[in-house]
């Protein structure tokens, strides 16, 4: 069943396209092929055979542009012959005992789909489980769609291809990376911008001579992967990890948003400038229907006091966009009860990153776009996930145990000399901090992973903005020397050299860099930045808590603007 895996998708071929997707505990799964997508009945529908824990069809006549979904059955929805779509027959319960979840009225996105054709359709239906069980989303799901791409790199692209290869890319050895971390959509999303196509991947490509008038060497994009539009704006809550994000194309089609990638990454090339994903593996984007918080007995009205608000997430309440209807219990991390999810990702929905399908998936995803859309590196969210040992989620396993090691011994992965960039940390477990802690290759100390350093970024901000702090000032087992020279003490102990240290002040996550010199603490309240909390500050996403409460910051007052400008320049 293993070796089947490596057919996992869809593969045109012979006059057809192969059909293969993976299910361990479920007992029936059928394939529903769309002439129109937004039908609420499929063109053609056919049962899959089961080869292992792969189950597979070729269906003939069928090719580039088709749109398809499956629709999967198991032990607490069993298949019934009296059952259709919207009906009730041959139900049990939400989730059983063993945490499986299918539903056969919830359509399903091929978790190896490359392209989707649009995000899913509230007002069609609801990926609900619990009272909106019986409710199709036939119509209402986005669906997968065959693409063929027909991109042509530039002629620049085998050579850079070439250097990547050999390591021998000038200034773009191991220790000369400048990263310029943007989100996709906002970089270019402001007319201020002067891109032809604000707000997407092309306008990234149009900006490629800027960013290398900056002197940038990489551009570190925040998540492409396909996302729920409901799901936030920075892009963290994954649907699938090969389609990049249709609603970042200027053309919205899905036969042309791969196109459109790459000739953003053949831009960036052009101009000397790697380009690093942000990829989430730790958890995706299927959430559940709750989107309101409840307070314990010492409610207190004000808005922006919400220390005791929970988000109410009944069990047999989830979303059913994929990997969850297709096998709840082997791609995520079920807590003892297999009813809820394990929470070391602090959002939910933690993916079991060392057992089988999503162990494989990870590798291919980043295969994928390391192969076809020639990426040069990822950023892994939340990394420590990754190195979790497989049923105690509590426990980080020795890495050679865990996908970690498989990363770096990958022969497309560390052919290419991919970064690997972990942000080192994760929102729970009981194994303690583990910045310092990922591993190097078994062939070379050289190629390992390179983490984000949180010692370098305290370091600095208190170097600027705390009166008493001196070169030889500690944060951790970081002083000045250790931040100036690639903080040794921490990365060394398995050969790993001073570039594998990221050193950075601020990110995405936290404050800006204004705010690092205007505020002397953390401000989530209701504001114009925060108009959540204004509208509806019982929303989910009205979170006054979130953050460091010790972030080194300072306000050098409003009648410093320059001076804070200058200390801006300084970092």
């Amino acid at each position: 069943s293993i070796a089947a895996m490596d057919v996992l998708g869809t593969r045109v071929v012979d006059g057809g396209v192969n059909f293969s997707v993976y299910s361990e505990n479920a007992t029936r799964v059928e394939v529903l092929l769309f002439d129109d997508p937004d039908s609420e009945r499929a063109t053609q529908q056919f049962e899959l055979e089961r080869y292992g824990d792969v189950w597979n069809i070729f269906v003939s006549g069928v090719g580039y542009g088709q749109h398809y979904g499956y629709i999967a059955f198991g032990p607490n929805w069993e298949f019934d012959e009296r059952w259709y779509p919207g009906s009730i027959h041959g139900f049990h319960s939400d989730v059983d005992a063993n945490g499986n979840r299918f539903n056969p009225n919830k359509l399903l996105i091929d978790p190896y789909a490359r392209a989707l054709h649009r995000d899913h359709d509230w007002s069609k239906g609801s990926t609900g489980s619990g009272p909106r069980r019986t409710e199709s989303t036939y119509a209402a799901a986005s669906k997968g769609v065959v693409i063929r791409d027909t991109y042509a790199w530039s002629s620049n692209e085998e050579v850079w291809r070439k250097g990547r290869q050999s390591g021998e890319l000038e200034g773009h050895g191991p220790g000369d990376l400048i990263i310029y971390e943007v989100h996709p959509k906002g970089f270019t999303a402001n007319p201020s911008s002067g891109v032809a196509h604000p707000g997407t991947y092309r306008g990234v490509g149009e900006k490629a001579a800027y960013l290398q008038e900056l002197g940038v060497t990489a551009v570190e994009l925040m998540p492409v992967h396909e996302k729920p539009l409901d799901g936030g704006y920075w892009g963290y809550w994954t649907l699938n990890f090969f389609a990049p994000e249709l609603s970042y194309a200027s053309k919205q089609k899905p036969h042309e948003v791969i196109a459109e990638f790459k000739w953003m990454v053949d831009q960036l090339h052009q101009h000397g400038i790697e380009v690093i994903l942000d990829v989430v593996y730790n958890h995706t984007g299927e959430g559940g229907l709750w989107r309101e918080q409840i307070f314990g007995d010492d409610f207190d009205p004000d808005p922006a006091m919400t220390s005791n608000a929970t988000q109410f997430d009944p069990k047999e309440i989830a979303g059913l966009y994929s990997f969850r209807g297709l096998d709840n219990a082997s791609y995520y991390a079920l807590s003892e009860d297999n009813q809820t999810y394990w929470n070391n990702t602090g959002v939910g929905n933690e993916t079991r990153a060392n057992y089988r399908p999503m162990r494989r998936l990870i590798l291919d995803s980043l295969r994928f776009y390391v192969e076809e859309l020639h990426v040069d590196g990822f950023r892994f969210d939340l990394a420590a996930i990754l190195g979790e040992k497989d049923g105690d989620y509590n426990t980080w396993d020795e890495p050679e145990n865990t996908v970690l090691q498989d990363i770096l011994e990958d022969p497309i992965i560390a052919g290419y000399n991919t970064r690997i960039i972990a942000e080192p940390w994760s929102a729970g477990g009981n194994y303690g901090s583990l910045v310092g802690a990922y591993p190097t290759s078994t062939r070379s100390n050289s190629y390992a992973w390179a983490e984000w350093n949180p010692h370098f970024r305290d370091w600095w901000r208190s170097m600027m903005n705390i009166d008493e702090w001196k070169l030889k000032s500690k944060e951790g087992p970081v002083d000045g020397g250790a931040a100036l020279t690639g903080s040794h003490d921490v990365y060394a102990w398995n050969g790993r050299k001073p570039f594998h240290s990221v050193n950075f002040v601020t990110s995405h996550d936290g404050f800006t860099m204004y705010d690092l010199f205007s505020y002397n603490e953390k401000r989530n309240g209701p504001g114009p930045l925060n108009t959540v909390c204004l509208e509806n500050p019982m929303s989910a996403w009205c979170d006054t808590d979130s953050g460091d409460d010790h972030n080194r910051s300072r306000d050098w007052g409003s009648e410093n603007e320059e001076f804070k400008r200058q200390l801006m320049r300084n970092m």
